[in-house]
Formats: C-alpha cells, sequence, structure tokens
C-alpha cells in the first residue's frame, strides 16, 4: 500500500523561538554550487542565481546529513511570465517516478486563473494545491518565499510565511542532491527564475511562522495516489467517523456540519471531487477504506451538467453512478451510505439587488441525472436525502452564479443530513 499523507494546516507544529542565530549548513550568498550540480547557463551575480532556457542547480546533498530534521527557504523571483510553464521551487527526489523526497513547483496559466497553482508532493504524492495571487497573476520581480520545516520526518510547507500544509508521515530519505529550477517532467516548459536565496538549516533550527495560528480542532488531509481526504486531528479513536463526499456543494455545508457533529462527539472526514468521467474505481474504494467510517454521505452532478443525452446516454450514467456508490459500498462495507441528490440549478439574479427567482437553463440536466441516480441508488439500498426538492422551493437562497448557494441553504443542507446521520452514530 502506498504511503500515506495526513497534513494540518493552522496547527503549530513547532513553538521555539530565538532560531535567528543558526547559521545555515548551506547558503547561496556564501557557498558554491559544485560544478556537477550545475544544468545550462547558470548566471550568478550578487549572490543571486539567474535561471533561464531550462537552467537548473542543486544544492548537495551533504548539506542534509538528518534528511528527518532539517529546514530549506528559497526565495525567487520571476523574470518573465511564461504561458504553461512550470519552475520547480525545490526537488529531493529520486527521479519523477519514485516515491520518496519532496518536491514543491509553481505553474503559470493566463487563463483560467484557477489553473495556477503551487503544488506540493510528499514521497511523490500531491498533497496540496494552492492559488496564486487569487484572479491577478503572479507578479514578476516581486520575492517569493517558500520553506519547507522537517522535524522528526514531518513536514511542512509555507508559501511567504502562511502556512500551506502540515504533514504527518515519514518522508522517505534519498542520497539525492535538491534541485531547483529542474522540472521533473521534460515536457514541462521552464520559467525564467532569479534566486535570491537559498539556505538550508540542520535539526537545531526551529522554524515557526508568525502567520500560524492554532486550532481547537485542527484539520489536515490524508492522501493516497489518485484521492485526498480532509481529515480531523483524530484524539478520540472511539468518536463515530463520517465521511461527506461531493462537489463544491459539500464545500458549502461542511461549514456547519462539521461544527455540528463535533457537538454530537463525531469526527467529519471530507473528499472533494467529481466524477466528469469514468469513475477512478481503485483510488475512490481505496479511500473509502481508509477509516473505520460509520455513515458515509456522497452526491455527484453540478460539475456533470454537460451530460446531456446527445453525450452521454442513460446508460452511461446508469453505470458510471453505480460504479461510484460500489467503490463506497466496496470500500467501507460497514457503514450506513446516503446519497445526496444533486442542487438544482439556477437562474442568474434579475437584478443585482433581487433575489434569484427561477430554475437554471440546465436545470433540466439536473433533473436528469437525479432520476438516473435515483434509480441507481434504489437498486444499491443506498438511502436518498432529497435536498433538491426542498432548495427548488427556495431559490431565494441561491447566491446566482447558477450552482452555489447561500448560508441559510448550506444550514438546511446540514440539517436533513444531520437528521439522518444521527441515529446512525448514536446506535
Amino acid at each position: 500500500m502506498k504511503p500515506l499523507i495526513l497534513a494540518l494546516t493552522g496547527f503549530a507544529f513547532l513553538l521555539n523561538t530565538g532560531f535567528s542565530e543558526d547559521k545555515p549548513l548551506w547558503d547561496l550568498a556564501t557557498d558554491t554550487i559544485p560544478a556537477e550540480l550545475k544544468s545550462g547557463n547558470i548566471e550568478k551575480a550578487d549572490s543571486k542565481v539567474t535561471l533561464r532556457d531550462g537552467a537548473a542547480f542543486a544544492v548537495p546533498a551533504e548539506a542534509f546529513p538528518d534528511q528527518k530534521n532539517f529546514t530549506v527557504e528559497i526565495t525567487f523571483e520571476f523574470s518573465e511570465l511564461v504561458e504553461q510553464s512550470l519552475f520547480t521551487v525545490m526537488s529531493k527526489q529520486t527521479d519523477a517516478d519514485s516515491d520518496d523526497g519532496f518536491t514543491v513547483d509553481m505553474n503559470y496559466r493566463e487563463t483560467p486563473y484557477y489553473a495556477r497553482r503551487i503544488a506540493s508532493y510528499i514521497n511523490n504524492i500531491f498533497m496540496k494545491s494552492s492559488g496564486i495571487g487569487g484572479q491577478k497573476a503572479p507578479e514578476i520581480n516581486k520575492p517569493y518565499t517558500v520553506t519547507l520545516a522537517v522535524r522528526e520526518g514531518l513536514a511542512t510547507f509555507y508559501l511567504d510565511e502562511r502556512p500551506i500544509k502540515q504533514c504527518y508521515m515519514e518522508m522517505v530519505p534519498n542520497d539525492e542532491p535538491m534541485w531547483i529550477g529542474k522540472n521533473l517532467k521534460g515536457s514541462d516548459k521552464p520559467m525564467p527564475t532569479v534566486i535570491n536565496s537559498v539556505k538550508v538549516y540542520g535539526p537545531s533550527f526551529d522554524y515557526v511562522s508568525p502567520k500560524e495560528t492554532k486550532s481547537d480542532n485542527p484539520r489536515g488531509a490524508v492522501a493516497g495516489k489518485g484521492w485526498a481526504l480532509d481529515v480531523p486531528k483524530i484524539e478520540h479513536e472511539d468518536w463515530p467517523k463520517i465521511l461527506i463526499y461531493g462537489d463544491s456543494i459539500s464545500m458549502g455545508y461542511r461549514g456547519s456540519f462539521i461544527p455540528e457533529m463535533l457537538k454530537e462527539s463525531a469526527y467529519v472526514f471530507h473528499c472533494v471531487h467529481f466524477v466528469g468521467g469514468d469513475v477512478p474505481k481503485a483510488a475512490l474504494t481505496e479511500m473509502a477504506g481508509r477509516y473505520q467510517f460509520d455513515a458515509i454521505v456522497f452526491n455527484n452532478g453540478l460539475h456533470s451538467l454537460n451530460w446531456t443525452p446527445d453525450k452521454v446516454s442513460d446508460e452511461l450514467v446508469h453505470r458510471r453512478m453505480s460504479d461510484l456508490a460500489q467503490c463506497f459500498k466496496t470500500g467501507a462495507p460497514q457503514a450506513e451510505i446516503f446519497y445526496l441528490m444533486t442542487t438544482p440549478h439556477t437562474a442568474p439574479k434579475p437584478a443585482k439587488d433581487k433575489p434569484v427567482d427561477s430554475l437554471g437553463e440546465k436545470n433540466d440536466v439536473v433533473v436528469r441525472l437525479n432520476t438516473i441516480s435515483g434509480e441507481v441508488m434504489k437498486e444499491e439500498g443506498i438511502e436518498i436525502i432529497d435536498v433538491y426538492s426542498i432548495l427548488a422551493d427556495k431559490l431565494e437562497l441561491a447566491s446566482g452564479d447558477g450552482y452555489h448557494w447561500g448560508r441559510p441553504a448550506y444550514e438546511i443542507i446540514t440539517r436533513e443530513i444531520t437528521a439522518k446521520v444521527l441515529p446512525v452514530i448514536s446506535e
């Protein structure tokens, strides 16, 4: 079984201060880059390195004498934004196919803006993707700092001191140097970049971000090949466990559902995913079996509104939904499973100060998907939670973008799910 990732944000892993007196084990400003660790034309001036045309360099492996305890800090700036490009910020990984070490990279896409991201990997398992600058593109000649802090083999990533993810898993060590600017896949176009600073610290350096905060109920993620779960930090092994799986609607109701379940001494696990094509059965079945879930609530639909009869037949929709249901039944045979009907597609607001008052042009697809899904769930013996009917009569609660809803609507969904789940976890 592939290694799993447990990542936790918003929780201070290191509490010591006064680390500023520690001397780096390797520093770009003072150390020489070995000739064998240069690729392409490396331009170094004033303690900075300019990377163009795919040039790259590496920090020697000897700078990591203790691969369970170290900190890397890299500050860089883009000299040009190249469409469909990728900049590997740091990568200490044997090769693109090896399940060891770590990699952080940043890509650039002019449109859509949400395709731009900084991504982190541990043991070659995708851990976290975070948008860069929201709808604004990364700025040219603006310094960005990525920090990786590893203690006892567990890693935490930061962007400009903001925690991205904290990992609770053993990072698999290797004997490789740490490359900067070297993309693991040769097909990725490089990004012209200036490296302002690279520092590697040893075990005595305790990095604490001033932007790190504590949470009474910290959450993170467990991931495997092809799947990821947002999870709570488990402090009570005997508490019931509930999995919610779905699209952005699940992101909406989780805000009220998670605290509601905490009141009942129950943990909620969350997977944001949707099936826009064939179901990744092996990955989702493994995910469903990762914990002993007592209840599972799943939905799928809003990302499939292109499944019109001329493009996707009723038989194919039926098969995909059946495959999805089987993933949860096979992976978690002990769980009580519920299917959440797809919420209505709504029309835009008639005016900025007026609420939504009608269904959207794609709602006939929603009705079709719900009808077929309802047939599948009946065959599979899975109970349905029909929030479609409820929200179709409360269109004024829609956000106006066609898909999403306001907080009161998500609280209604939470209420309906809670009514089904509570009897299960109370047994």
